[in-house]
């Protein structure tokens, strides 16, 4: 980190009785939080005077009362601004990051703190204490209110064993009730235009952050309970055995925690418009920095996965399944297109056992391969199973040379779950292991200090195209704005199964997707991860080798990201630098749309060739049909692009 001068300044205060509010502003002045100090502590947050939202109430309820402590005295301000760069080990938007802004510490007399912090694009604060006992955090209070005007796209969800995988809904503020309830990422749309994101960052041992219906169209902040009993269970899932660890009944509390700590920082994101969204990195800003030593083990890329891809291979002399002859021709896939890594998915494992493999499988062999072709193997792991088996697994998987997990159906954002998923990112740290999180909470910074941690869902992604409906053009155009903007997402683009929404058919063993073929294609430029997984059997990406050669050539590695154009839910384009190339990738919901793209992101000067997949003629009939061209582009030019129905755009420009 590259740090320009940084203004400190401690103040001592004496207030008197009417002396309540104390205001900091954001560096470009145009953010102003007033903090208002009575019984309880509140902050109003405007934009230019005009008031954006207000959060009451804001304290921890523990078993020691109240803190802040109502009524308390404030002892001591302190601000401070920053003005630097952050040069992450992974790239995702961008190779350098901007940190730049004003800080505020009020200190209090009870030996707690709030820290409140104002970037040009967003508010965040967190508590602080400074205890020598433990603490049982019963609640953390927060009450959000809006105009009741404002649109709230979000999640709805009930059950404390989710994945965070829902459709988003819609409802306006006012409408928000005792019954309405869903986990972060949430939008706010204000009718002035303005856009708030919920996120949150550095959460460590402490529960995940939703939000509830309170009174009048208010959000409370809200999270589940520390477990207390567990049922673990087997089930079947596409005749393989796996198992699942879900809670049937909690304490009443939150958490215990030690009584020094900073709790996880409130963020509340805040955009011109929708796009103004798209390039936000509050979350990782606010995370802990860097604990990894060594990080040049830690490689993004292109991975298959063998979910859906062994029930489709055909044309070759062994049977496919989970087996050597498949593992080695996946391996070969891999090799030859320039990805690398390989996933073997649900069903490698003997009777859930994480060091054995299943009979047809020598492992020996296809590491002994993988190795010899340079390409990097990863395991599904269900997280109950690595819960119980964690360091004789963990061994194993060092030993055999893996180089990556994906660890699924964590299914919950307790306390207990934030414990797991950090010990496993020091464990697999430790191994120099990648980690991909799947049926997870949303991102909340881990990435920064365990850059190893790559990607998670915690999103409605392709697979639900094989047994339901919801991964629609419509939720593919949501995502950049509201799920991406808090960290990476595993979306898995790129199938060349590929259909309109009147052809659409469900199918769990060759799931296609809702949409044109260079809709699916664009997702790999417009869904943002270190980490993207191919979707189908290599059968077919052989049979479209044009499209499947161009797909795993997109870095997954960004130094500079530029939203273009974009409505949540309707449309957008983004394009995205890897060096000197860049690519663009635009979408459109099922209304078929012209878009006009502007290229004066490209360096003046230059002349530069364009090689780009757009929607065929007949794509709204047949989803699958596209064209290729080749062309010249330069800086200031001005084009018109087509979009099917559910269609996209993309492009490589070098």
């Amino acid at each position: 980190m590259k740090n320009k001068p940084v203004l400190f300044l401690s103040l001592l205060i004496c207030l008197s009785s009417n002396a309540r509010e104390i205001v900091i502003k954001s560096p470009d002045k145009n953010l102003k939080a007033t903090i208002v100090l009575s019984d309880k502590v509140m902050a109003k947050v405007c934009d230019n005077d005009r008031e954006l939202f207000t959060i009451d109430r804001i304290s921890l309820i523990t078993n020691c009362g109240s803190i802040p402590a109502e009524q308390v005295r404030l002892k001591k301000v302190q601000r401070r601004t920053v003005n630097s760069t952050i040069v992450p080990v992974v790239k995702e938007k961008r190779a350098i990051i901007p940190e730049i802004y004003n800080e505020m510490i009020l200190n209090f007399s009870d030996n707690s703190s709030i820290i409140f912090r104002l970037y040009d694009n967003g508010f965040a604060y967190r508590i602080v204490t400074n205890f020598s006992r433990e603490l049982t955090i019963k609640e953390e209070s927060a009450i959000y209110s809006f105009d009741s005007n404002a649109k709230i796209t979000y999640q709805q969800d009930h059950s404390p064993n989710s994945n965070c995988e829902r459709p988003y809904v819609h409802k306006l503020a006012g409408e928000w009730g005792a019954e309405d309830m869903g986990n972060l990422p949430i939008l706010v749309e204000l009718p002035s235009s303005k856009r708030l994101l919920f996120l949150e960052s550095d959460v460590q041992d402490y529960p995940y952050m939703w939000l509830k219906g309170g009174v009048q169209g208010d959000m409370k902040m809200f999270q589940w309970n520390c477990p207390k009993d567990y049922n673990i269970y087997d089930i079947n899932v596409n005749q393989d055995v796996t198992r699942v660890k879900q809670v049937v009944s909690r304490y009443d509390y939150i958490a215990k925690v030690q009584g020094s700590r900073a709790f996880p920082w409130r963020i509340m994101a805040i955009a011109n418009n929708d796009i103004d969204l798209i390039n936000c990195q509050l979350t990782y800003l606010l995370a802990s920095e860097l604990k990894i030593t060594d990080t040049s083990w830690i490689k993004p890329g292109w991975v298959i996965l063998d979910w859906w891809s062994r029930y489709g291979i055909y044309g070759v002399d062994f049977e496919s399944g989970v087996n050597t002859e498949t593992a080695k021709y996946m391996i070969d896939f891999v090799k030859e297109f320039g990805m690398q890594y390989y996933l073997f998915d649900l069903g490698w494992a003997y009777k859930n056992s994480l060091i054995k493999t299943t009979p047809k499988l020598d492992m020996d062999e296809v590491m002994r391969y993988a190795q010899e072709k340079g390409v990097g193997i990863m395991l599904w792991v269900a997280s109950a199973l690595l819960d119980e088996q964690m360091e004789i697994a963990m061994d194993q998987f060092e030993k055999w040379g893996i180089k990556g997990l994906k660890i699924d159906f964590i299914d919950r954002s307790d306390q207990d779950v934030s414990r797991f998923c950090r010990r496993v990112a020091e464990e697999a740290a430790k191994r120099k292991m990648i980690l991909n999180f799947h049926g997870i909470y949303i991102p909340d910074g881990i990435r920064r200090a365990y850059p190893n941690v790559l990607t998670r869902e915690a999103l409605m992604e392709f697979e639900y195209n094989g047994f339901s409906d919801f991964v629609t053009p419509d939720h593919d155009c949501t995502l950049p704005f509201i799920r991406n903007v808090a960290g990476p997402q595993d979306y898995i683009p790129g199938t060349m199964m590929n259909a309109t929404k009147k052809n659409f058919r469900q199918n769990n063993d060759t799931p296609m997707s809702q949409g044109t073929r260079v809709h699916s294609m664009a997702m790999a430029v417009i869904s943002e991860s270190p980490m993207q997984m191919l979707p189908d059997a290599p059968t077919l990406y052989y049979e479209e080798e044009e499209c499947g050669r161009f797909l795993t050539r997109i870095p997954v590695e960004w130094d500079e990201t530029k939203p273009l154009q974009g409505k949540v839910g309707d449309y957008v384009a983004i394009a995205r630098r890897n060096g000197d190339e860049w690519y663009v990738g635009a979408i459109t919901d099922w209304t078929p749309r012209k878009l006009i793209l502007d290229f004066d992101f490209l360096d003046a000067g230059k002349n530069y060739t364009i090689e780009l997949f757009r929607d065929g003629p007949n794509a709204s009939k047949m989803a699958v049909d596209y064209v290729k061209e080749i062309g010249n582009v330069q800086k200031g030019k001005r084009m018109e692009i087509d979009m099917a129905p559910g269609g996209g755009w993309l492009a490589r420009i070098y």
